[in-house]
């Protein structure tokens, strides 16, 4: 894949197939199954709504969820990432996901991981209070941003 890897919270309506089978149908996630119960245990199922022309992803009955999604430059869904801020101290990842016609080339899916995990981390250290990241996939793994 020579062209770049886009971050962007917007998406279009037209894309709702694509997230859809990343988030729901994803061929690899037996990957991260007991990642993914986990979540869904604690924190809700996720869910694909429309809002303000696009799409978001509504998780349980949680407030101020968050959607990244990492696109190619012609627009092509390539990986999505959702969080939330939860107390005051960390964000928390609830779901990740990459377009599982990727593993032919691995080297661009663990790009897209890192490009969504970057955008995140970015966006950690730009809001007050925040000084971890947790992953929920991986046994809450957290990410410290000072240090």
């Amino acid at each position: 894949m020579d062209d770049s890897i886009g971050i962007t919270s917007k998406l279009a309506l037209d894309q709702r197939v694509a997230l859809e089978q990343l988030l729901f149908f994803n061929v690899n996630q037996h990957r991260v199954r007991l990642g993914i119960q986990q979540s869904i245990e604690t924190y809700g199922a996720p869910e694909i709504c429309e809002q303000d022309g696009g799409l978001r992803i509504r998780v349980g009955d949680i407030d101020g969820v968050q959607t990244l999604y990492a696109v190619s430059t012609i627009g092509r869904l390539l990986g999505v990432a959702v969080f939330v801020r939860l107390a005051h101290e960390r964000f928390v990842v609830l779901h990740l996901g990459v377009e599982p016609h990727l593993n032919a080339r691995p080297d661009v899916n663990t790009r897209v991981l890192l490009k969504l995990m970057h955008e995140i981390r970015r966006a950690a250290r730009r809001t007050r209070g925040v000084d971890r990241i947790e992953l929920v996939y991986k046994d809450r793994h957290a990410v410290h941003l000072h240090g």
